[in-house]
């Protein structure tokens, strides 16, 4: 895969427990879309559904492009089934925590 990722080869469904304890569901999919899940902060069993486009920058810097708010999430393309969630700076959580902050791969 090199540096660079390719929709094709990021397209899946990525899980994990993102800080402070919320559980993640991310699906890319390779025309550019994206599903994101996680649970409401104020009524744990129900999931709050964000939908919208991606854009790979630097080649493997995911930008997810949220329309209604505008706010834009980022993750780094660590290899072919891991992500981690990343500032908007680019800059990864510290090494201690890091394993904190990665979706895996279904």
């Amino acid at each position: 895969m090199g540096n660079r990722a390719s929709l094709d080869s990021i397209a899946g469904t990525y899980n994990g427990v993102l800080p402070p304890d919320v559980e993640t569901t991310l699906t890319l999919n390779a025309d550019g879309t994206y599903l994101l899940i996680r649970p409401f902060k104020e009524k744990q069993n129900e999931r709050k559904k964000l939908r919208g486009t991606f854009q790979v920058l630097d080649g493997n810097i995911l930008m997810l492009v949220h329309p209604s708010s505008g706010d834009n999430i980022f993750y780094k393309v660590r290899d072919g089934n891991h992500i981690v969630l990343i500032d908007s700076f680019g800059n990864e959580p510290k090494k201690e925590v890091r394993k904190n902050y990665i979706l895996k791969k279904k």
